[in-house]
């Protein structure tokens, strides 16, 4: 019998078009919602964000060609290789209920987007116009909630915005299809980045209530994306914000599950620590200096400890 977790009632949802308003009231009140959703919760919806509907259902329709596509017409982005910029991969890790977790998975570098844009797949013929769209747009918002999100810290809303501006940008498309032998599903885990911004085709994310310790399912909201603590924002916060922990196990009722994570980072090479303002006796540093190529050595190694703990003094 299939588990069912319980709805999440309470998660915040951000109304992010607020902040654009002429009065300093709804700002504050935005960048004090978006406080108390990474302290508390770790995750919020946003809505009104800005992106248009048309561009969301192209990206998932197009994707969703990509994933019913014949193995033949996948197969030279088919790698194992975690720092390759453009791979589809067939994931059978961790399990649920004695049985083995499976998703397909197409990794996209897309920042700068012209330097990876011919890297990324070629059919469907439009791939790389709607998803090009999709992450150009994606990569606004994200901007725009990181300067909102170091606001909520009491910094300043240009700290690290360069680093960012010039960053990495990882999408992560997940196909879940339903009716195989094995259970669609991603085991739980925090993302690496300092926020993860996702679009999905329907229900199926769980996150962890960390008021009860229980898995507990995300509804979804039409035209609302969700936003994720990564482990490097828990490092800049100096772990006043925390990553959440989250899994997927989307019901076999709902039929195949899409997902577009996009992963938003600082450069390969950029070391994060915690912000020097959030470090005093009373909160001493309790993070190392890590990158993201620190994150993609340790996923290379196969060693199964969560990231944020290697990185923790």
């Amino acid at each position: 019998m299939e588990e069912t977790a319980q709805i999440f009632e309470k998660l915040p949802i951000i109304n992010f078009s607020l902040i654009h308003r002429d009065s300093v009231i709804h700002r504050d009140s935005v960048i004090k919602q978006i406080h108390e959703a990474c302290q508390n919760f770790g995750f919020f919806h946003v809505i009104n964000h800005g992106i248009p509907d048309s561009v969301l259902e192209e990206a998932l329709n197009v994707n969703s060609m990509f994933f019913d596509m014949p193995m033949a017409m996948k197969k030279e982005l088919l790698s194992d290789d975690v720092q390759k910029p453009a791979r589809f991969s067939k994931i059978r890790v961790g399990c649920h209920e004695d049985r083995m977790l499976s998703r397909d998975f197409l990794k996209l570098y897309a920042h700068p987007l012209h330097h990876f844009l011919n890297l990324w797949p070629s059919n469907p013929l439009n791939y790389r116009e709607k998803m090009g769209r999709y992450a150009t747009e994606v990569r606004k918002l994200g901007i725009e909630l990181f300067g909102a999100i170091m606001e909520s810290l009491n910094l300043s809303p240009t700290h690290l915005k360069q680093n960012f501006e010039h960053g990495a940008q990882l999408i992560g498309v997940n196909s879940y299809p339903s009716g195989s032998d094995v259970k669609a599903g991603t085991s739980a885990h925090t993302d690496h980045s300092i926020i993860t911004i996702l679009l999905q085709s329907s229900p199926g994310l769980h996150i962890l209530d960390r008021s009860d310790g229980a898995w507990k399912s995300v509804g979804k909201i039409e035209g609302a994306l969700e936003v994720f603590v990564g482990d490097h924002l828990e490092v800049i916060s100096n772990g006043l914000y925390k990553s959440v922990l989250h899994r997927v196990l989307p019901s076999s009722n709902n039929g195949s599950r899409l997902s577009i994570a996009d992963f938003h980072s600082l450069g390969m090479d950029d070391i994060v620590e915690p912000a020097t303002e959030l470090v005093n006796e009373e909160h001493p540093k309790r993070y190392k200096g890590s990158s993201l190529r620190d994150f993609l050595e340790h996923l290379s190694s196969k060693d199964t400890t969560p990231f944020i703990q290697t990185i923790k003094i």
